[in-house]
C-alpha cells in the first residue's frame, strides 16, 4: 500500500487525551462563569474589533455609533415602532393600548430628562461622529503609528464622553421593554396558545418582544450572549468525555478563529492573540486526530465500525 495509517505511540496518545480535557475543561468552566457569574456581555470583545472585518463585529452591536440613540426624535420613533410591534404580536384589546401609550409617554418624558440634562455633552458627541467617520475613512491614520494612535485617543475620549448619557438611555429602554411585555397576559404571551406550558420554576413560558434599532442583523450581541455560554458548556462537556470529538473540535477551533479574525494579526493597532491561536490549532489537532477515540466515549462507534468493516481478501 501507498498509504498506511499512522499509528501514535503511547506518549502521544496519553498527551493527545490530556489536550482534549485541557481544551474541554477550559471551555466547560469559560461557561459556566459566564452563568454563575451572570450579566455576561460580548459587547466589548465586539466594539474593541479591528481590521478588515471590524465592521462586521461592530455591526452587530445595535445602534454602535449611538446615533439614533442620541436623537430624541428618532428614539421617539424607535420607541413607537416597538409599542406597534407588542401591541400586535401580542393583540392587545383597546385597555391594553391605552396602558402602553401611558407606559410611552412616561419613559419619552424620563427620556427628556436626560436628553435636557446632558444637552451639551449630546450635541458634542453628535458632532464628533461625523468626525471619527471621516477619521475611519482616512487610511493614512491605520497606517502610521503617531496617527493611528492619535485617532485611538479622540475615540477613546469622544466614546468617554458618550458612555454615560447612553448608559441612561439604555436603562430607559429595557426598562420599557420590560413594561410593555408586561401588559401581555400569559395567554397573549404564550408561545403557543393552544399549548401552554409551565417552566420548571412552575410559571407559565412567555415569549417576549425585543426592542430592536433599524438595520439590526438577523444575528446581534443579544444572540450571542444567549448562544456563548451554553457553547461554551456544550463543547466542553463534549470535549471531556471524549463524544463526537470531531463536531466539538472544529466548532471550538472555528469559534477562536472569530476571536483571531477580530484582531486581524498583522494589522495596525491589534491586540496579540497568540494564546487564542494556539488554542485553535489545538482544537483542529483534537479535532482531525479523532481525540476522542482514546479514553473517549467515541472509542465505542469507532470499535463498533472497524469490527462491522469488511476486510479486504489478500491478493
Amino acid at each position: 500500500m501507498l498509504f498506511r495509517k499512522a499509528r501514535l505511540t503511547v506518549p502521544a496518545i496519553l498527551f493527545l487525551v490530556l489536550l482534549r480535557v485541557a481544551i474541554g475543561w477550559h471551555f466547560f468552566q469559560e461557561g459556566v462563569t459566564k452563568v454563575r457569574d451572570g450579566g455576561f456581555s460580548s459587547t466589548p470583545f465586539l466594539a474593541a474589533a479591528k481590521g478588515p472585518f471590524a465592521d462586521r463585529f461592530h455591526a452587530m452591536i445595535p445602534d454602535y455609533d449611538g446615533s439614533i440613540r442620541m436623537d430624541a426624535k428618532r428614539m421617539s420613533e424607535v420607541c413607537q415602532a416597538f409599542a406597534k410591534k407588542a401591541s400586535e404580536d401580542f393583540g392587545f384589546d383597546e385597555a391594553q393600548q391605552t396602558a402602553v401609550e401611558d407606559i410611552l409617554k412616561e419613559f419619552a418624558a424620563k427620556r427628556k430628562e436626560t436628553y435636557d440634562q446632558w444637552k451639551p455633552e449630546i450635541e458634542q458627541y453628535t458632532q464628533g461622529i461625523e468626525r471619527m467617520n471621516a477619521l475611519k475613512e482616512d487610511s493614512s491614520r491605520a497606517n502610521v503609528e503617531s496617527l493611528r494612535q492619535q485617532r485611538d485617543k479622540i475615540e477613546a475620549e469622544w466614546r468617554t464622553l458618550g458612555r454615560p448619557i447612553l448608559a441612561e438611555i439604555d436603562q430607559n429602554v429595557r426598562e420599557l421593554e420590560d413594561r410593555i411585555n408586561a401588559v401581555a397576559t400569559d395567554e397573549q404571551a404564550a408561545p403557543d396558545p393552544a399549548k401552554p406550558a409551565k417552566g420548571a420554576d412552575g410559571k407559565p413560558i412567555r415569549k417576549r418582544i425585543e426592542f430592536k434599532f433599524p438595520g439590526e442583523p438577523e444575528i446581534t450581541v443579544r444572540q450571542v450572549d444567549r448562544i456563548i455560554p451554553i457553547f461554551d458548556m456544550v463543547v466542553g462537556i463534549l470535549l471531556l468525555l471524549g463524544l463526537l470529538t470531531p463536531l466539538a473540535g472544529i466548532a471550538a477551533g472555528l469559534f477562536l478563529v472569530s476571536v483571531v479574525m477580530s484582531q486581524f494579526p498583522g494589522y495596525p493597532g491589534t491586540q496579540p492573540t497568540y494564546y487564542q491561536a494556539i488554542e485553535m490549532l489545538a482544537c483542529f489537532l483534537v479535532a482531525f486526530a479523532d481525540a476522542g477515540r482514546y479514553a473517549g466515549l467515541d472509542f465505542i462507534p469507532w470499535s463498533f465500525w472497524n469490527r462491522n468493516a469488511k476486510v479486504p481478501a489478500n491478493v
